[in-house]
């Protein structure tokens, strides 16, 4: 199962599903983004393993340079998915698939190298060579859906303190 209302929190079990799913969207985006040098990897909760997590597949897509990150934009736009441009707050330019009771998919498009993308990257990898850090994760998010289940900022905004402290401990082992 995938799909979840854009304010709702509901974090269900692993499903193995989650990686056919992510390459089934990662076959789409190669279609549509083929012209460009991208990179496309599947990260957030849906790509670790056993982490239970809300059932929207998280995708990063990465370019080489700005001005290509911003042809995405307009690929995206084109071919029907939502897009919101926080590039200028938060390096990014997120494309969300599914209607907003129904977000399926978010691709989440940044420069190769730059802060976001490190994040994604860093976080999923010290995650999975920390299998342990992945119990941690998976105790503090089924406790904070449950108090905010209904508010997704408040359920996103109670992981910060804990993804902060992974980054560090990633920023520390993995940066070149």
């Amino acid at each position: 199962m995938i799909g979840l209302d854009k304010n709702s929190v509901q974090v269900i079990p692993y499903c193995e599903t989650w990686k056919e799913e992510f390459e089934k969207e990662k076959a789409i985006l190669e279609r549509l983004l083929g012209a460009y040098s991208v990179q496309i990897e599947h990260v957030g909760s849906t790509a670790l393993p056993g982490l239970s997590a809300k059932p929207i597949i998280d995708i990063a897509v990465g370019a080489k340079d700005e001005q290509t990150l911003f042809k995405l934009e307009k690929v995206m736009q084109k071919a029907g998915y939502d897009v919101l441009n926080e590039y200028q707050k938060k390096g990014e330019i997120l494309a969300r698939k599914g209607p907003p009771e129904n977000r399926t998919h978010y691709i989440h498009m940044q420069v190769i190298g730059s802060e976001y993308w490190n994040e994604f990257v860093y976080f999923k990898r010290y995650m999975l060579d920390h299998p342990d850090e992945i119990k941690v994760y998976q105790q503090l998010k089924e406790e904070l859906s449950s108090k905010y289940a209904n508010e997704r900022k408040k359920y996103t905004s109670g992981k910060n303190e804990y993804i902060s402290k992974i980054l560090q401990k990633a920023y520390s082992l993995y940066k070149d």
